[in-house]
């Protein structure tokens, strides 16, 4: 078997049994002090005040013209509150935030360094994490400590990756070997997989979520990248809400990432082309061959006029129009 072909094995055993992965870098800042809670919510997109110890959300950090500085997952503990991001985007978060504090009683500290991220996902991935923790999270990006020995404390946080259940473990960075020697054994035995990189990357594609630097960037707006669900449009204000509350009301944006089914087993390039009888509607941002629907598939931005699900169009690959139509995603889910 190839090398395509072990990685397609790979999201198939995740999908049937479990996989789990190791993560590189994790950016996490701590914030913390009295006002940690208004001030989050007055900057971030969604309800920060909703939140209490041991649940999470979602949110984004806009600029005032509601371009995207960082996507952050919140959560929330007892006497701070973690926000779980994208490494890359460590340094221009950090920087952001420190400018939004003025009178506020908020601390800021850099964990990025000290923490470790490993998951694990699939059927089986519950019967993993118990070997940790009995009483395991259940909503999303809720999350449980736990003293595991010789680790010490640990964090499990309820997340979907892959379009099926599954966990992820934030643990001292110090601590990291002995939590992979405690994964790979455990694992092995409920017939869970170590995966590679670019099958954590097929299920993405699969389950549409929208990876930074690759789906969006800094140029784009929330309402463009499937990041709806990080705005509360009932919260009231934050940097880059009035433009979000005017394209809500004046009917939406005129592009959005949407799903795509491409004929045949080549997956387009990012960038490749889109097209709708001949002009040039979109461009493709991430794609692959999915060996549980046996079909290939693409996230792209569409414009408004060719984003209705159903539509048949024609990706440029090379020199090769092939035929595509718009799916509805995610295009895979548990």
């Amino acid at each position: 078997m190839d090398a395509q072909g072990l990685i397609h094995q790979q999201c198939l055993h995740t999908y049937a049994t479990g996989g789990w992965f190791d993560h590189p870098n994790r950016g996490v800042i701590e914030v913390s002090g009295a006002d940690r809670i208004q001030f989050l919510h007055n900057i971030l997109t969604n309800d920060i005040k909703k939140l209490v110890p041991r649940t999470g959300a979602q949110a984004c950090l806009l600029t005032a013209q509601a371009k995207i500085i960082a996507a952050v997952n919140v959560l929330c503990f007892e006497d701070f509150i973690w926000l779980a991001f994208d490494y890359v985007l460590r340094k221009p978060l950090i920087e952001a935030l420190e400018k939004f504090i003025i009178m506020e009683q908020v601390v800021l500290k850099d964990r990025s360094d000290e923490l470790k991220l490993f998951s694990v996902h699939g059927p089986k991935a519950k019967d993993l994490m118990r070997t940790f923790a009995q009483n395991l999270p259940q909503e999303m990006l809720s999350h449980v400590s736990a003293i595991v020995r010789p680790v010490g404390q640990l964090n499990i946080i309820r997340i979907n990756l892959v379009g099926d259940k599954g966990y992820a473990m934030l643990v001292p960075k110090s601590e990291t070997e002995n939590v992979r020697k405690l994964i790979e054994e455990r694992a092995s035995s409920l017939g869970i997989i170590k995966l590679e990189p670019a099958a954590v990357e097929i299920m993405r594609i699969a389950a549409a979520i929208p990876k930074y630097g690759v789906d969006y960037d800094e140029s784009s707006i929330p309402l463009e990248c499937r990041l709806d669900h990080t705005i509360s449009f009932t919260k009231g204000c934050f940097p880059g809400q009035e433009i979000i509350a005017r394209l809500d009301s004046r009917g939406g944006v005129a592009k959005k990432l949407c799903g795509l089914v491409i004929k045949g087993e080549m997956p387009p390039k990012k960038n490749d082309r889109v097209l709708d009888n001949g002009l040039e509607v979109g461009q493709i941002t991430s794609a692959a061959f999915l060996p549980n629907l046996k079909k290939t598939v693409a996230l792209g931005y569409l414009k408004k006029e060719s984003w209705v699900v159903g539509h048949p169009l024609t990706v440029q690959i090379g020199k090769d129009q092939i035929p595509a139509r718009v799916e509805e995603l995610p295009f895979y889910s548990k």
